[in-house]
C-alpha cells in the first residue's frame, strides 16, 4: 500500500506469520512483505530462512526500528565497539542512522523461518528504490 492519503486505507489486518502483505518481493537475503508504505514511513515483515548471509554491511540514513516475531535473528555490526547481538521473539531493537550490520536467520541451521518487521521512516527516493533489506 502506497498513497499519502489516509483515507484510501480503511481498516486492514495482515497476518504476518502466514505471510499475508499488500505487496510480496523475494530478495537473496529473505521474502520481504510490505505491510504498509506512505505518510512518510513503511513498515515490512521480512522471512529469512536458508538465505545466505550478506557479505555486505547494511547501514540506512535514518533509524530503523526492528521486532523478532518468530525465531532468532543474529545481528553482526562493523563497529568492533558493538558487540554481536541475537534477538529472539518480543525483542525489538532500534537501529541507529549510520549502524552498519548485517543480520541473518540464527542458528544458521534452525528448521523455521526467522520472521521480523521493520519500521523506518521514507523519503521519496527510498520510496521509489525500496529500502534495503
Amino acid at each position: 500500500m502506497t498513497s499519502d492519503d489516509d483515507s484510501h486505507y480503511g481498516v486492514q489486518v495482515f497476518n504476518v506469520l502466514r505471510g499475508e502483505a499488500s505487496q510480496i518481493r523475494s530478495t537473496p537475503f529473505g521474502d520481504v512483505g510490505t505491510v504498509f508504505s506512505g505518510r512518510g514511513i513503511e513498515v515490512v515483515w521480512v522471512s529469512k530462512l536458508d538465505e545466505p548471509v550478506d557479505e555486505d554491511w547494511f547501514s540506512s540514513e535514518d533509524i530503523d526500528l526492528i521486532l523478532v516475531i518468530q525465531g532468532q535473528l543474529k545481528f553482526q555490526f562493523e563497529s568492533a565497539s558493538l558487540p554481536d547481538r541475537v534477538l529472539g521473539v518480543g525483542e525489538a531493537l532500534v537501529l541507529a542512522a549510520g549502524t552498519r550490520c548485517r543480520a541473518y536467520r540464527w542458528p544458521r541451521d534452525a528448521s523455521d523461518a526467522t520472521v521480523f518487521v521493520a519500521a523506518y521512516p521514507t523519503s521519496p527516493v527510498q520510496a521509489a528504490t525500496g529500502h534495503g533489506e
